[in-house]
Parts: structure tokens; sequence; C-alpha cells
């Protein structure tokens, strides 16, 4: 198994650059083939450009493939991840043109498929099998109208429904059989839509795509009943594009606005009370399992659960557009339009909100490599908060709350930051979805991560930034007033606190090397039982793990590479021995003090060489010992270039007895 580790936004920048170059050098060769033969010379030799495209061309598929599997790894994995690692073994070995044939082949399945009948197995597999492969989600996706989308999924839903009516006892075998044909339905649409619209070069989508999705949201008089909730719940189960998802979510939102009709999505997938639209199964240990259901009629819950995994949709949302003044109890703020109605102005019947909680989330949650907007987006919600706290508490003056207003979720309210105003004013924002917008509020479900404010551990935990902080988003030119004036305590850019560090696992030592020579920031790298992690500037801050004796593999020259990167008559320090399985790569090898000069003292050969000796002692014995170590390698300085480690803190335990060094990586004196 050959593993690849990935950086999301180089290999983008990669795509487009290959894709910029075949395009270039054929419109070049192009301009001066027709400017050459205008002076009556000849052209000839432009003929071996030919081969240049080719070989773009042939680069192509496979990196293109790498990118969308990618993304699709990393929509499955918690948090915002800027790379992720992948199995090479996994990616499509079809040609691009074998991969459109199997995409029409799903087209045509997707088009003989009619109520009552089982999900075609063909079509699933299809589907899972290529659903993340570019080229197959292209032609499918041209293929496709969102029309048919949603038709293949209204006839799935009424067969399930059919299917629950009918089913008793021991029967419910046969509902739980379809959910999961129809989840995998789900995902597989969801995932190959959501990579469609990814798509770039000559692999994008028409211009106006995303707005056939939204003109059969809106269509008022569709052919299938339901049409839009199809549509809602394909999308929410998808990665899509940040233009795709900013053009839905502001149609169907100004939409809404325009039309103005209480239960409008409702009405649009139920008639004479009985549902038509798609559904969405109870499964697992949920209420209502096996064969219960939810009718998923509003398409905008779907739309804003998809953008809650695509930040960059839900900072164009939420951070840009219309701005409305809001006011009550004497304060008066402006906000965000979108904002505003998403949190105080729409009730969230389907999802309870769950939709809307995690765009808001994405769009305000600091992470690696963000966008500081995230900060100004946070104070609009704080702003809005603040208003709405203002206006149901004058409101409470002259009327019973419980009576007039309706009654309080105290759903997770454990969980809400106090943060200086009266806890009547806080309890008083989480009222049930009923009655007008303003008893709304805030519903128990809107549950956000304010400014200043970050998820560790399951509670809300307050920090103010660091020195360490501050330093670091100098050195990345991050304006540090502007987040002061926000009134920033949370770490906007770097790692965040309570997140966990994603972890790369290699078992093949040249994959390892590969991967470690190019580390990533803030991650965990482990192999052959050691782990290594890296801090922001990608630099190695900790090793450790459980010794063995063994050949890491010595490389000459990329450890004399190491050692003239740090100060004169450094060289290429090992953390972990290459007699005890440490690798040479830049994770294990920093610039380091010990360069041999006839007897003169250096770490390499005086303190670590004595503690590797009493290591190596301790695993040589008759009985070898149980050898634990680990390694901190700190930096004065910060920033990408200033990779020389200015101590080693390290603790050693040998059988239980516990050894702690502290050494400075101090200047070799020259030789005299």
């Amino acid at each position: 198994m050959s593993v690849a580790s990935i950086d999301l936004a180089q290999m983008a920048a990669l795509v487009r650059a290959l894709e910029d170059a075949s395009h270039d050098v054929m419109s070049h060769a192009s301009s001066l083939q027709s400017g050459l033969e205008g002076v009556m010379l000849g052209s000839e030799d432009l003929r071996r450009l030919d081969a240049v495209r080719g070989w773009i061309d042939g680069q192509l598929p496979g990196v293109r493939r790498r990118l969308a599997l990618a993304r699709h790894i990393e929509a499955q994995t918690p948090g915002i991840q800027g790379y992720v690692q992948l199995d090479e073994s996994t990616l499509p070995t079809t040609t691009p043109a074998e991969a459109r044939e199997l995409a029409d082949r799903a087209a045509k399945l997707i088009d003989e498929y009619g109520d009552g009948e089982d999900i075609p197995p063909e079509l699933l597999d299809l589907l899972a099998k290529n659903g993340s492969d570019p080229y197959f989600a292209y032609q499918l996706a041209t293929q496709v109208s969102p029309e048919d989308v949603a038709d293949l999924v209204i006839d799935a839903s009424s067969t399930r429904r059919v299917i629950a009516q009918n089913s008793m006892g021991m029967h419910l075998d046969d509902v739980e059989k379809f959910d999961e044909a129809y989840e995998a339905l789900l995902d597989g649409l969801g995932t190959t839509f959501g990579t469609a619209t990814q798509g770039t070069g000559d692999q994008s989508l028409p211009p106006g795509y995303a707005t056939q999705w939204s003109s059969a949201i809106t269509d008022e008089n569709p052919h299938t009943l339901g049409q839009a909730s199809a549509l809602g719940l394909v999308v929410s189960r998808g990665t899509f594009s940040a233009d795709f998802l900013t053009t839905l979510a502001n149609d169907v939102y100004l939409y809404e606005r325009e039309v103005d009709t209480r239960d409008m999505w409702y009405d649009r997938s139920h008639s004479m009370g009985e549902p038509y639209g798609a559904l969405d199964p109870v499964q697992g240990d949920d209420e209502g399992a096996p064969d219960g259901y939810t009718d998923y009629y509003d398409p905008l819950a779907g739309i804003l659960a998809a953008v809650g995994r695509t930040p960059e949709a839900a900072h164009n949302l939420f951070g840009s557009g219309e701005l409305i003044t809001i006011e009550a109890g004497g304060k008066s703020a402006s906000v965000n339009g979108f904002l505003d109605y998403v949190l105080s102005r729409r009730r969230w019947p389907v999802d309870d909100g769950a939709g809307s909680n995690a765009a808001i989330a994405a769009a305000i949650t600091p992470f690696e490599g963000g966008d500081t907007i995230s900060a100004d987006i946070a104070a609009d919600a704080r702003e809005v908060f603040d208003i709405k706290a203002a206006e149901i508490e004058e409101r409470r003056k002259d009327s019973n709350p419980f009576s007039d207003i309706g009654h309080l979720v105290f759903d997770g309210l454990g969980l809400i930051p106090v943060v200086g105003e009266p806890a009547d004013a806080i309890n008083a924002i989480w009222y049930a979805a009923e009655g007008n917008a303003v008893d709304a509020a805030l519903s128990s479900a809107s549950l956000i991560p304010f400014l200043g404010w970050g998820a560790t551990g399951g509670k809300w935990t307050r920090r103010a930034l660091s020195a360490e902080d501050i330093a670091s988003f100098a050195a990345r030119g991050i304006d540090i007033e502007k987040l002061r004036s926000a009134g920033a305590t949370l770490d906007v850019v770097a790692h965040l606190d309570g997140v966990s560090l994603p972890i790369l696992r290699f078992d093949n030592l040249a994959d390892f090397n590969r991967a470690a020579n190019a580390p990533h920031p803030n991650a965990v790298y482990e192999f052959n039982g050691m782990r290594w992690t890296t801090d922001e500037f990608k630099r190695t801050n900790g090793v450790s793990g459980t010794l063995n004796l063994g050949d890491g593999g010595r490389d000459a020259a990329l450890t004399a590479q190491i050692g003239k990167e740090g100060l004169p008559h450094d060289i290429g320090f090992h953390l972990i021995a290459d007699s005890l399985g440490g690798p040479t790569n830049r994770l294990n090898v920093l610039p380091g003090n010990g360069k041999p000069y006839d007897g003169l003292v250096n770490l390499n050969q005086g303190e670590w060489a004595r503690m590797e000796n009493k290591i190596r002692q301790a695993l040589r014995n008759e009985t070898p010992g149980k050898v634990d170590i680990e390694i901190k390698p700190k930096y004065r300085e910060n920033g990408p270039d200033a990779t020389r480690p200015d101590t080693f803190d390290v603790k050693l335990t040998i059988d239980g007895e516990v050894f702690r060094y502290r050494w400075e990586n101090s200047a070799q004196p020259p030789r005299r």
C-alpha cells in the first residue's frame, strides 16, 4: 500500500497550474505559428509543443482524482483539515473515457427507476466506487438534471413509505434493508454532484449550473410534488463548492423573503395533509427506529447543512451581502441580513436548526489558515444575540413569559456561556419556535460558540491570546490590532484548543520519509511505534514512543544539507538515533551542535551520546528493558525559517525509572 499525504490548497493550486499550462501552451503555439507564417517562416518545430501538452494532459487525471478523493476524505473528518492522508490504491484506475461511460450507465439506471421498485444495486455500486471521480461526476451532472435527481429521490421515498406501512414485526427487516440502500443512494448522489461542482478547467460545469438547482427548488409548479425537499436532502449529504452553495443559499433565501409565506415548503411536499416529499429515515438507536422517518421538506435546512462543511461558503453568506439595522431596548446594530434571518427570523422545524447551527459554526469557528473574517461574523452574531435578548427582556416587563411568549427550551442551557448578561435575559432567548419570530428568537438548536469561546471537551472555555499566539500571528502577517479591536480571545489562525491534531500513520519507511520531508503544520506522524508532532511552522516540537534497537536507514546527503541550514559548524542532528530505528528525514533530523572537532566538546558526541548508550545498554540486556522517550525541541524564534531548536527537553523512562534532561543546543565554537 502506497500512502500519500495531500495538502489540499497546494494540490488545488497544482491542478489549476496544469490546466492553465495546457491551455497556454497551445494558445501561445497558435499565436507563434500565425506570426511565423505571416512572415513566411516555417513553424514545424512548434509541433514539439504537442508533446508538452500531451504530458500535461496525461498528468491531469491523476492529479485531479487525488484532489477530489482528498476532499472527499476531508469531508468525513470532524473539523477543518488542511491536508489528508490517502491510500493510492483507492484511486480510480479507469480512463476518463471509461469513467464517462460508467456515468452514462448510471444516468440510464436513474432514468429507468420507478416508484415501488428496489433501488438498483448496480446504481449504488457505481455511485459508491466513482462518486469522488471528477470525470464520472462531471458526466453524470451534465446528463442528469436536478429534476431527474428529485424524481429519483421522491420515488425511493414513496417506496420507503409503502414498505414501512406494510411491515410489521419480523418484516421490519425489509425496512432496514431498504434504508441501507436508500442511505447509500443519498450519500452517493451527494458525493457525486458535490464533486462535480468542484471541477475546474474543462471539467467545470456550465455557467448557471447552480441556478438550475435553485430554479428547480423554487419552482412553484414542479412536475414532482416535493421536488425542493428532495434536492435539499441530496445537497445535505455532499460537499459542494463554495460558489455553488453561495448561489444556492442566496437564491433560496431571497425567494423566501420575496414570497414570505408561512409553511410554504411544507405545503409544497404535502397534499391533503399527506406527505409526498423526500424522507430521511430514523436509524440506529434514535427514537422511532427502525421504521420511522422525518419528512425532509425544508430545502434551506439541507443547503445550510452542506454550508457547514464549506467554511468559504459560510464566510460568503454571513460575511458579505446586505447589511440591515436591528434595534431593541435602546440598542441598535448593523448586521448581515442573512445571518439575522437564519438566527432570529426563521423557524427550523425539520432539523431543529442543526443545519443552520453547522453553517454559523463554520462561519465563526477559527481554523488553521482560515480567514479572520470569522471574528467579524462572530461579532455580528453577538450583536443579534444582544439585541434579541434586549427585545425579549423588554417584552417580559409587560407579560407573563410562560403564558404569552411560550415555554422555555432548556436543552443545552448548561452550555450557554454567561458573559455578563443577567441569567434571566439569557434564558429568555431560548424559546420554542412557536408564535412570531421574536418569540422564537434563538432556538435551542442555535447554540453556537460566540467570539471568545472555544469547544474543549464538550464545554465552552475561554482563554486570552498568549504572547506566543501574538508572536505566531505577527509572523504570519496577521493584523493583531484588528483581532484585539474585535475582542478576540480565541486563536483565530493557529490550531484550536481542544481539537485533535490530524494523525498520519505509516507502515512503510519510504512513504514516511517522503511525507516527513515535506511536513504539514499542526500534525502528528506515526511510524514504527514512534510519534512526531509539528507546530504551526511545520517544525518538529515533539517526539515520543517506545524505543527498540534497529536500523532507521541513513541518508548522508540529506543529513549534511540539514546541518548546513543551521549555524556554522552544525550537523544534521538525529533526535532518535539510527541505531534505535530513527529514520533520516526532516522530522527526525534537525540542525544541531555536534560537528567533531579534535576533542572539542559537543552535544552530539557528549551528553546526548551518553544518553543513547544508556538506552542501548538497557535494550541489549539479556532481558531487554522497556524504554520510553519524550523529546521536546524548543525554539526561541518563530517563523518558517527558524528550524534550529535552542533547547531539548528530554524525559527518558527505563523500566519505570525516570531520567530528565535539558540540553542547550549551543553554537559550536570554531576550530582554532
